[in-house]
């Protein structure tokens, strides 16, 4: 599904014959809420459904989608002329829901479930490595047990399973590239004889686990910091107890932490109390908000891979196929990640660890400057093109001029995906509460938020062109369109991100790295004990009043 859905503005102008600004609206449109509802689908697993049960309902959406998908293609395969406004007599928005909200609810159980039914314990000190033989094959075991073992051999069928399906998908796209109804259905099919599969294994699988979310944390520490922001109080511990204090930053939100009452327990039911541990861990997921925010700019320049970067290659004349540039895309982020692990990470974590994930960010946030610099030469050379041939006017002209022109910008996004995308990631795994879980879900969702501001943009420069040059830079189609200009916005928009990215990742501080899951501990909360300052009252002449001064003891909660 993934390369189905990369290709879709392929589906929209060469299968519906929409406009390029009505393709590109709607490919955006679906990319980004199929990640941004993620955050939302997290919510619901930890909440109530559990990553089974919404595996089973996101299958179920996803394969309708694409039913109803199927369905709106037109008969001979392509529609005589624009048919944006017939749109709303077919099934194809209907199918556009399902498959977005299928779509995000399906990512986070695939991986979740394989890796719940194998909790890895801790490692004896004096434990040694086990041989365990398979078949033909050996394998050295630390944990004892099998646990390690298993996460290992499920890493590799996750492995196995999801490029056998990536070579399935490209073989279908190699040979039947226009062919849309039969992709579509093709995939409604595999999803579902993949649930049946699924479904034959359920007896045996772990208890469900519904736990909190950090982001239901965040909201209940707010809620109860505004419900009791009257109160004034310093921190009085003692040395042994520094450990379980508040700290100084973002003070306004230690006040949540305090229990107003020794005998009322009813106050975490009601909003009003919560523990030390998730006041430090809205505040942590507060600090990231600014460092977070620099992040969009990599999701807009993100999209234009699944939006330009395909209507591009559709209209150049031959050379490469465009299932091998996203393909030699692919290969560019696994091997960029994993070069810059091998030479400048462990260099890097020698000397400063906490800047590892700030430096991979930065350079793959310059790479996507180099990734908008190229696209826009090579479309300018590939208009000069039509241009001497006199097919500018002509919205099916290809450019004499092969596609592997584009075999540059391909490789540089995907550099960038390898650099500034995996370092997103382990930046929230090292500074998010919960980051095992939560990590690629925040990055998913930054992602989207950034393909949904595209749309914007892409409207503003729309509008200035119009305003500026008094003609539309976003024509009917790519032949008609300025997306070399286009590209040339994007560039100035990726160097002002770097500017505004080095400030903030200068002055964020790396210090508050959250450590395992297992090693973490709920502190408790704190306890209110009212003092009256007779002396200070009676020494301030301008406040004739007695004035309470709150002190903070530790008190456990049941």
């Amino acid at each position: 599904m993934t390369l189905v859905l990369q290709n879709l503005s392929s589906f929209l102008t060469d299968s519906l014959n929409l406009k390029l600004k009505e393709a590109i609206t709607i490919v955006n449109l679906q990319e980004g809420l199929r990640n941004m509802l993620q955050i939302c689908v997290a919510l619901c697993i930890d909440a109530y459904l559990g990553y089974r049960w919404m595996l089973i309902l996101s299958s179920l959406l996803y394969s309708a989608g694409l039913f109803l998908l199927a369905l709106s293609v037109p008969g001979g395969e392509r529609c005589p002329s624009n048919c944006f406004k017939e749109l709303k007599h077919t099934s194809f928005w209907e199918g556009l829901t399902l498959v977005i909200v299928g779509g995000a609810a399906q990512v986070i159980p695939l991986y979740a479930l394989s890796f719940e039914q194998t909790r890895v314990a801790k490692i004896p000190e004096d434990y040694e490595p086990a041989r365990v033989q398979v078949g033909c094959f050996r394998f050295r075991v630390k944990i004892g047990g099998w646990r390690n073992f298993l996460q290992k051999v499920i890493r590799w069928l996750l492995f196995l399973f999801l490029r056998t399906g990536a070579l399935t998908s490209v073989y279908g796209f190699f040979f039947y590239y226009y062919k849309w109804q039969q992709h579509f259905f093709q995939s409604a099919v595999a999803i579902i004889i993949g649930l049946l599969w699924f479904l034959c294994g359920f007896p045996f699988y772990g208890p469900r686990r519904l736990q909190r979310s950090p982001l239901s944390i965040m909201l209940h520490t707010l809620i109860a910091a505004w419900q009791k922001r009257h109160l004034k109080y310093q921190i009085n511990l003692d040395e042994e107890d520094q450990n379980h204090s508040l700290t100084d930053h973002l003070e306004l939100l230690n006040s949540a932490a305090v229990k107003e009452s020794p005998a009322d327990d009813n106050l975490r039911r009601r909003w009003r109390l919560c523990t030390v541990t998730e006041v430090e861990q809205t505040k942590l997921l507060l600090d990231i908000i600014p460092m977070s925010a620099t992040f969009i700019v990599y999701g807009m320049v993100k999209s234009l891979g699944n939006t330009f970067f395909i209507e591009q290659a559709d209209r150049m004349h031959g050379g490469i196929s465009l299932v091998v540039l996203q393909l030699i895309q692919f290969i560019s982020k696994r091997a960029v990640n994993e070069g810059y692990k091998m030479v400048f990470e462990k260099r890097i974590q020698r000397i400063k660890r906490r800047y590892s994930d700030g430096v991979k960010i930065g350079i793959g946030m310059l790479t996507s400057i180099l990734c908008c610099a190229v696209a826009s030469q090579v479309e300018s050379k590939r208009l000069k093109a039509l241009k001497k041939k006199g097919l500018l006017d002509n919205p099916e002209a290809e450019a004499p001029m092969s596609a592997s022109w584009l075999l540059l910008q391909f490789i540089f996004l995907g550099a960038m995906e390898g650099l500034a995308g995996d370092g997103i990631v382990n930046f929230f795994g090292h500074y998010a509460p919960d980051s095992r879980r939560y990590a690629p879900v925040f990055t998913s969702s930054l992602t989207g938020f950034g393909t949904i501001l595209s749309i914007g943009f892409i409207a503003i420069i729309d509008y200035y062109s119009r305003f500026r040059y008094k003609e539309s830079w976003i024509g009917e189609s790519v032949n008609e369109s300025r997306l070399d200009l286009i590209y040339r916005a994007y560039v100035m928009l990726a160097v002002l991100n770097c500017f505004i990215y080095a400030y903030v990742a200068s002055s964020y501080s790396y210090d508050n790295i959250i450590g395992k899951p297992e090693n973490e501990q709920e502190i408790p909360v704190l306890e209110v004990k009212q003092q009256q300052e007779e002396e200070k009252a009676a020494g301030d002449p301008q406040n004739k009043q007695e004035q309470e001064e709150y002190q903070l003891q530790r008190m456990s909660v049941r």
